[in-house]
């Protein structure tokens, strides 16, 4: 997981400041998996350094992924892509700080930058 400051959208301001986007990185045979939703649509694509498509301002979270059922309804945002990914069910988590807190209680800090 990773969390970045985004703001570029007109509801940025209302978020906390460097932690307004998040997305997944899952590594794979040597690669890294990256998807994301963002203003356009999604970013889904593979690359061998992860650190390339990172800002300089990040916060990186591992996150055991859990088996969930998937709910009726899901915001079309970053954090709603995100918790579908890591099968989190949690209605009341809507923003990407809010994201990240759930992270950490449920699953404790593994890496800070």
């Amino acid at each position: 997981m990773v969390f970045e400051d985004d703001a570029v959208n007109w509801w940025s301001p209302w978020l906390k400041k460097e932690c307004r986007h998040c997305y997944v990185i899952k590594p794979s045979g040597g690669k890294y998996i990256v998807f994301g939703k963002n203003r356009e649509g999604f970013d889904l694509f593979t690359t061998t350094d992860e650190k390339s498509i990172i800002d300089s301002n990040y916060m990186i979270r591992s996150y055991e992924p859990k088996a969930g059922k998937r709910s009726l309804f899901m915001l079309n945002t970053c954090v709603g892509h995100t918790k579908q990914i890591l099968g989190i069910n949690n209605p009341f988590i809507l923003t990407p700080y809010q994201l990240l807190k759930h992270m950490e209680k449920h699953n404790g800090i593994h890496e800070k930058t």
